[in-house]
This record gives structure tokens, C-alpha cells and sequence, in this order.
């Protein structure tokens, strides 16, 4: 026999719940939908249920009771929080509730379903954490492409009050975060530094407030790992730029190059190419060629490499990691589909590692300036 879905959804919009009641497939799906807790714990008393939805704005004291009932009567059932707007007292008592997931409304009952038909589909990186530093737990889901929230905790201790705070992901791009008084990026490094934090991950649609731009790469770069001092990098950058930029420039003039840039976290910082060819389209292409590299290289492979290509109507796109690590520096070079990538071009490229490498002493000597954050173009 056939088994019907059967979902409590416990919500004070009414407008809301007839739109989901309307629809749901009445041979696969069943909505019992009410306004208040008192009816929503009569349905549990009586009704068996495969998922409860439950709105965040309601009393906090009703919300709970009708948590209490569900794990009461029906231990197991995946819960829901939805709300009007995701902020971080939402996902707090998402949390403290043990939610399977988020979500904000107006949503689809597609997303509804998929939350609650698969609230551990991938049960290592869900739940509360410990053990794992936040970085790497946070590279996880950014690197999986998960949505959701990465909500942390620390207790009070003799030096510092209780704090918290969330980060909020779309398709493993942090959006949004938020901790006491910080918000975007600032908010991140700081909840990356905070020492045994537990971590609860959510997931869910959120459709926050966009706080922070750019990829999740280089919103970790600043996190020192695998004994990395940022500052000692960022002094190897500032001396190094120079001398990288002028050999960038003699191998745009190697035959066969149609154009040479360098990228910092999938971001173009310096290039040039051809008359003939489109700049901006160039460097477009190589910044998403970056983010493919990314990916891929976030997956587990003996024989992974630190370079991508890829070939477009008559051109390739040739993309080599450089310098040290953890500065996230790319050589991106556009030459014919036909041309070798010739042994010049890769002899130019190790001269750019060279670069990087010569840097460090002289880095060590001297303190320079800290680098902008993004670099002219050579001429």
C-alpha cells in the first residue's frame, strides 16, 4: 500500500498554511495544518505524523510545548523551524529545539519535503560538533556546497562571558554572519578564533541580509593553518608583487600567449592580453575557471595537481597555482586551443614560484607595508 506523507504544520498564518494544505498531492502528501499549540497537540495525541513543521514566531512557551509532545508521542520525527526572517535568535532556537532545518517563508513544499525526507544525508557534517576546528568544519560545507546555518556557541568562562553567533551559507558561500556586535567578515574571523565552540549545523533556506562578497577561499585565507603565520605571508606578498607582475608581463610576451593574469582567490588582481581578445571576458572565464579549480581540489584525489585547463571554440584556458601556500595566487594564461603549452610557459611559471620563494628572505629582513587588496594592472 501506498504511504502517504503526513505533516503537522503548526503555523499563525493562516494565508500560508492554505497555500501549502492547496499544494500538496493528496496521494503522496498530507498537510494537517493548524494555528495554535493547544490544537497542534490534540493532532499529535491522535494522529501519527511523519514531520513536524513549526513556526518560530509563535510563543516561545508554545513552541515548546508542542516540541515536548512531539518528542513525547512520536521520538524520531524530523522538526522544522520556519519563520518570516531567519536571524540569529531564529536559528538559536532552532538549535536549542534540535530542528532538522530552517527555512523562511514563503517557501516551496518541494524544499519543505527534501529538508524532511532527508534531515541526515550527510550525517558527518550535521549535528553538533566537537573536536573539529571551526575552519575546517566551516571549509566542509562551503567545499559540499551546503545550505544552511553554522551556528556557534562558547560558555562563559572566568575571562570571557557566554557568546554566539551564525553564519549563514548558500550553496557553500557564507552570505551573512553575525556575532554580538559584528557582522559580515569581521563576524567570521572572529568566531574563528573562539577556542572550544561548539558548533550546530542547520540546514535550510534562509534568504538573509548579504553581508559579505566574495568566495569562502578568501574569507579563510587570513586563518592561519598548517602552521602558517598570516603575517609572515602577507610580508612574502608585499615584497614579492613586483617582481611577480614583471615576470607576468614577459610571459604575456611568450609566442603563443594570447594572454597572462594573476589571480588571489578567484579574483583577477593583475593581466593583460591581446588586442584581439576581450579583457574582461578573459579574465571573467579564468575567475570561474578558478572556483572550478577550487572545487575540485577540495575533493579528496592521490593524484591531484595544482592545474586546470579547459578549451573553449579555438582558445585554452591554462590555470597553475603559485607561491606559497595559503596566499591563494593563480597564474591564469589564455593561448590557441592548438598551441603546447610550451616548455617558455611553464619555465615562466616557475620563475614566478622563484619569486615567491626569493621573497622570503628578503621578507624576513625587511617589514613593508601591508599589501591592498588589489593590485594595478601592469602596463
Amino acid at each position: 500500500m501506498h504511504h502517504v506523507t503526513r505533516i503537522l504544520l503548526v503555523d499563525a498564518d493562516a494565508a500560508h498554511n492554505a497555500r501549502l494544505v492547496a499544494d500538496a498531492p493528496a496521494d503522496a502528501v498530507e498537510i494537517v495544518a493548524c494555528t495554535d499549540a493547544d490544537v497542534a497537540a490534540d493532532v499529535l495525541e491522535r494522529t501519527t505524523i511523519d514531520g513536524v513543521v513549526v513556526d518560530l514566531d509563535l510563543d516561545e512557551d508554545a513552541v515548546a510545548s508542542i516540541v515536548g509532545e512531539v518528542e513525547r508521542r512520536h521520538t524520531g520525527v524530523p522538526l522544522v523551524g520556519i519563520a518570516t526572517r531567519i536571524d540569529d535568535r531564529r536559528v538559536e532556537s532552532a538549535c536549542h529545539l534540535g530542528a532538522a532545518g530552517v527555512l523562511a517563508k514563503p517557501f516551496q513544499l518541494a524544499t519543505l519535503l527534501q529538508l524532511l525526507r532527508n534531515p541526515a544525508a550527510d550525517a558527518g557534517f550535521f549535528g553538533s560538533c566537537s573536536g573539529i576546528p571551526t575552519a575546517q568544519l566551516l571549509t566542509l560545507h562551503c567545499a559540499a556546497g551546503h545550505d544552511g546555518v553554522l551556528h556557534l556557541t562558547c560558555a562563559a568562562t572566568s575571562k570571557s562571558p557566554e557568546r554566539s553567533g551564525t553564519i549563514f551559507l548558500e550553496a557553500g558561500q557564507p552570505v551573512h554572519a553575525l556575532a554580538q556586535t559584528l557582522t559580515g567578515s569581521e563576524a567570521v574571523h572572529a568566531m574563528l578564533s573562539w577556542r572550544d565552540a561548539e558548533a550546530t549545523w542547520v540546514p535550510g533556506a534562509t534568504r538573509c541580509a548579504r553581508t559579505i562578497v566574495g568566495r569562502w577561499e578568501g574569507l579563510l585565507a587570513g586563518v592561519p593553518r598548517g602552521g602558517v603565520d598570516v603575517q609572515d605571508l602577507d610580508r612574502v606578498v608585499a615584497v614579492a608583487y613586483p617582481d611577480v607582475v614583471e615576470k607576468l608581463a614577459r610571459l604575456a610576451q611568450t609566442p603563443d600567449v594570447l594572454g597572462a593574469f594573476l589571480l588571489r582567490h578567484a579574483e583577477v588582481v593583475a593581466g593583460r592580453c591581446v588586442p584581439g581578445l576581450d579583457e574582461q571576458l578573459a579574465g571573467r572565464s579564468l575567475c570561474r575557471l578558478a572556483h572550478v579549480f577550487y572545487d575540485v581540489e577540495a575533493q579528496p584525489s592521490s593524484g591531484a595537481s595544482g592545474e586546470i585547463q579547459a578549451v573553449i571554440g579555438d582558445l585554452r584556458l591554462v590555470l597553475d597555482r603559485t607561491g606559497p601556500a595559503g596566499a591563494g595566487f593563480q597564474v591564469g594564461v589564455v593561448v590557441k586551443q592548438a598551441a603546447p603549452v610550451c616548455k617558455s610557459l611553464r619555465r615562466l611559471l616557475r620563475q614566478i614560484d622563484a619569486a615567491f620563494a626569493r621573497s622570503n628572505a628578503r621578507a624576513r629582513e625587511t617589514r613593508v607595508p601591508q599589501p591592498r587588496e588589489r593590485f594595478p594592472a601592469f602596463a
